[in-house]
């Protein structure tokens, strides 16, 4: 049986939280239930063996406004005790059900189990692509654990660190990539407080570009990215006009998996009039730029955004950022193809954690 969750469950989620950390998982279903989402658990008698969470969100799907799901924190006792392997696909089935427009993000790679799963049920699963932009090679290069996972290759990265090499050679990658913007100098940027009525406008001009998108318009990107946070918010002008804007984060990290101890910029979200994607991506790199970063990365899924980030002379790298729409869902968005115009950031989904 599953039901929601509420305060009476909470003894028997510590019990499950605890069993399942035993088994070997890293993952846990919060207690209490978080503010701002809606949480379900799958029951044996009184006993908790498994559940899930859901955050509505207003978006825009294939031009009209929609509450969306976003599917968060599914997880059972099969995951570690073959015993109840059924579990999972209850409480999939049950969450679909329940919340037919939905959508996960950043379940990890395609061939994780989860996204499996979902891709069964019917579930269009893609990654949403990667690129980086080394700025300082030397804390790169010493850091970045891809690059140093045998002792040859930290050997190699060291080399290039200490001799100025990495520095000469990154340069000439980005320089390569990057193509001219004779439009450049015509752009302003300036960091922000809070949005305004100018990223109501940039709202309003964007959305014929988007199949789906979550709503972005001033109100909902104060309630994402707070005034007083962490995060930096640029605004992008041109002959007076806002033009699109970009949230931006960066961050000291400590024995990080995949980033060691670099100081990591990340373009966490943006959005921009079409055709002026690359302003924003380069008005973003230079504010990065001046944090003092070692590397720049975002995630983008919109195929304007995937073009801006190529001219500006980012690299792709292997993406572990999954994203996947429900039956329901996708067929509200219509052909495959039409992925290219999915919004899909880092800000979306559970938000810019782990950055």
């Amino acid at each position: 049986m599953i039901e929601r969750y509420s305060t009476r469950h909470e003894d028997a989620v510590r019990s499950f939280n605890a069993r399942i950390h035993a088994g070997g998982s890293r993952y846990k279903l919060p207690v209490p239930s978080p503010p701002g989402l809606d949480g379900f658990v799958a029951l044996d008698g009184d006993v908790v063996r498994g559940g899930y969470f859901v955050k509505h969100q207003p978006f825009l799907v294939a031009g009209e406004a929609a509450t969306v799901q976003h599917l968060e924190l599914p997880v059972s006792e099969g995951s570690v005790d073959p015993t109840y392997s059924p579990i999972g696909v209850q409480i999939l089935l049950h969450a679909q059900r329940q919340h037919p427009l939905m959508y996960s993000l950043g379940v990890g790679g395609v061939d994780l189990p989860l996204p499996r799963m979902l891709a069964t049920m019917g579930w269009r699963v893609r990654l949403v692509p990667f690129f980086f932009r080394v700025v300082r090679a030397a804390p790169f290069l010493r850091n970045i654990r891809a690059l140093r996972d045998t002792r040859a290759r930290r050997l190699g990265a060291d080399l290039l660190a200490a001799s100025g090499a990495g520095r000469l050679l990154f340069r000439a990658l980005h320089l390569l990539r990057t193509t001219p913007s004779l439009r450049s100098r015509v752009y302003g940027a300036e960091t922000v407080e809070s949005f305004g009525a100018w990223a109501d406008d940039v709202w309003t001009l964007a959305r014929p570009s988007l199949t789906l998108a979550a709503q972005r318009d001033a109100a909902a990107l104060d309630r994402l990215y707070p005034p007083g946070s962490r995060f930096v918010r640029v605004r992008v002008t041109r002959a007076a006009a806002t033009v699109g804007w970009a949230v931006l984060v960066a961050t000291d990290m400590h024995g990080h998996a995949h980033f060691g101890d670099m100081r990591v910029g990340t373009l966490v979200d943006c959005l921009a009039v079409p055709g002026h994607e690359r302003a924003v991506i380069d008005a973003a790199t230079r504010e990065l730029v001046r944090h003092d970063v070692a590397l720049i990365v975002t995630n983008q899924l919109h195929a304007a955004w995937q073009t801006a980030l190529r001219r500006a002379g980012y690299l792709s790298g292997p993406s572990n950022y999954a994203f996947g729409t429900s039956r329901r869902l996708g067929a509200a968005l219509g052909p495959d193809p039409a992925a290219a115009r999915v919004h899909m950031t880092r800000g979306d989904g559970s938000g810019p954690i782990h950055l």
